[in-house]
Formats: C-alpha cells, sequence, structure tokens
C-alpha cells in the first residue's frame, strides 16, 4: 500500500508541473519583479505601453551557453525594441546572488533591466528551464513564442536566429511562423517549492 501511495505522489507532482509549463497559445500570468538596482518591473504595465509585447529572456551570470551572447546580446535586444518589444532578463538562479548579478550586469553593460527572480516563481509560472530561453509575451498576455535565441550559441556557427524571426513576424504584422523551439544550455538552478 505504500508503494502505491508514493508512487500515486510521484506521479501526480509529475502532472502538476506539467500542467504548469507554459506553451506558446498558453496566456501568462501577470508578475512583478525588481531590477538589480531596485526598480520593480510590472508585466501588465510594461505591457501596456508597449507596442508589440514584453520579451523575457532567463539568463545566468556564469552559464557557458549564455556567455557567449554577451557580445551580441545588446544589439538583439535594440533591435526588438525598435520593432516594438519590451525585452528583459531574468535570473532566477538561487545560486547566483543579487550581488554577482550586479557586477555582472555593469561589467556587461546591459541596455535591458536584469530582473532577479527570488525562489524562482515566475521561472515556475512560466515552466522556464534553462538559461538561456525565451518567452514572447504578446499584449493580451498570449505566449507567441518559446525557446532559444539562435541555433548556435556561437555568432559564427548559428545559421538562425529564432526569438528574432518571431519578433520579425509579429512586426510585420503576421504570426509567428515558430513558435517552440528546443532551448539549450544550463539548468536553472532552482530553490525547491514543495514542502
Amino acid at each position: 500500500m505504500f508503494k502505491k501511495t508514493t508512487f500515486l505522489a510521484v506521479l501526480l507532482t509529475i502532472l502538476a508541473l506539467n500542467v504548469s509549463a507554459k506553451s506558446p497559445g498558453d496566456k501568462s500570468d501577470d508578475f512583478t519583479l525588481a531590477n538589480w538596482d531596485g526598480t520593480k518591473y510590472n508585466l501588465t504595465e510594461a505591457l501596456a505601453s508597449s507596442k508589440n509585447g514584453v520579451i523575457v529572456v532567463f539568463w545566468s551570470t556564469e552559464c557557458p551557453w549564455v556567455q557567449p551572447y554577451n557580445d551580441r546580446i545588446n544589439d538583439y535586444v535594440k533591435e526588438m525594441s525598435d520593432k516594438g518589444f519590451t525585452v528583459w532578463a531574468i535570473n532566477a538562479n538561487n545560486t547566483e546572488s543579487l550581488e554577482e548579478v550586479t557586477e555582472h550586469t555593469k561589467k556587461n553593460a546591459y541596455a535591458f533591466p536584469m530582473l532577479k527572480d527570488v525562489n524562482n516563481v515566475v521561472a515556475d509560472m512560466l515552466g522556464a528551464t534553462r538559461t538561456p530561453e525565451a518567452f514572447m509575451i504578446s499584449k493580451e498576455m498570449v505566449i507567441l513564442y518559446h525557446g532559444r535565441i539562435s541555433d548556435n550559441k556561437n555568432k559564427a556557427e548559428q545559421t538562425t536566429v529564432d526569438l528574432m524571426n518571431a519578433v520579425n513576424d509579429v512586426s510585420a504584422g503576421g504570426e509567428v511562423s515558430v513558435k517552440e523551439t528546443k532551448s539549450f544550455g544550463c539548468g536553472i538552478k532552482k530553490v525547491d517549492q514543495q514542502n
């Protein structure tokens, strides 16, 4: 009897985790996070003032899959902003302190907010598991794209910039042609929310 009960509990936990992961077409919940400097950013407010929506990219100060993007992420963000999107990065790693996030942000002169997701609440809500991993959220709070920034972390070897393709589709007035891609990178170091 104990084994059946344990199996059922594990199965229900797995199903609950799968239900909570968001996919393109799902609605995002609202959230508010603080930037490394303490400024608060709210999704609903950002969507109200954005032309096309909000893009959030889960980020890390140390992941070797994130670092190669440092030389071009500001250019991507400028282009996305010019095409009507608000762009935020979110650090949900419980192993990376606010001080480390602040230092990393300043060192790389990021031209976008670097929000700290304490206890990985937003990462869990969206179902984010990796860095880097991107979500494009429409003005109606619908997820339009979920996945990688590009098909290769190294600029010289990438053949498609999937996130930018999604941006171009929406800014041209169309639907996102490729709504979901497989993210690659480091696992987000999460705080266990089950007690």
